[in-house]
Parts: structure tokens; sequence; C-alpha cells
């Protein structure tokens, strides 16, 4: 009786953050550039300064992940607009992609391979 008692608030929590937490998806490359052709979603650049001067996707909104500002810049992003994020192979995206959900954006993708998948599939970039 006293276990139930005490696994109780552990079974609340979880359903509760089951409920109000968002989780990010992993897409592909392809999936990502359809959606992007498609004109529905943000596109997030999360590398740094150099990385994004070397070349970025059209569009793509650039918030440095290493950046002191990159939850205010993120909290400041619709929240109910989808969101795909990418950096150089996916790493830090999938990690901004995670905070942005967990900053209540509903929908949110990290493009798995990153820029370098981009570029090796012949998907343009601007400098």
């Amino acid at each position: 009786m006293l276990r139930s008692m005490l696994m109780l608030p552990v079974v609340m929590l979880a359903l509760a953050t089951a409920a109000c937490g968002q989780t990010a998806k992993n897409i592909d490359v392809a999936q990502a550039k359809a959606m992007i052709d498609k004109g529905k979603v943000v596109v997030v650049d999360v590398r740094t300064p150099s990385e994004w001067n070397s070349g970025h996707l059209k569009g793509a909104v650039h918030i440095d992940i290493s950046s002191a500002d990159f939850d205010k810049k993120i909290a400041q992003l619709a929240k109910d607009k989808p969101v795909v994020v990418y950096c150089a192979v996916g790493g830090r995206s999938a990690r901004a992609a995670s905070a942005m959900a967990g900053k209540g954006i509903t929908t949110v993708y990290n493009m798995s391979g990153g820029i370098q998948d981009w570029t090796a599939k012949g998907y343009p970039v601007v400098k």
C-alpha cells in the first residue's frame, strides 16, 4: 500500500509531462526539402556565424546554438508554426530541436545529416 502511494506522484508527473511536453522528430534531408519547398515551415540554422557565412539554406533564420541569447531567440519563434532545424550533421540541431520543443513550439523537426547531407544530395545553398 505504501509503495502504491509513493508511486502515485511519479505516475502523475509522467502523465502531465506526456500531455504537455513536446518532442522533436528526426527527418532526413529529402523530407526536410519537401517541407521547405511547400513553404509551410520556419527553417532554423543553429550553426556558428562562420558556418552560416559559408552557405545556408535559402530563407533560413540564423540562431547560433552556442550564443548567449539562444534561449531568448527561440522563445520568439512562432509556437504554432512547424520548425525545421539543422546544423552541420545533426547533433547540435537535435539539441536545439529538443530545446525548442521544451519552449512550447508544437512541431519541431531535426534535419538528420544536416547541411552536409543536404549539399551531398545536390540541394542548393546560398552564401
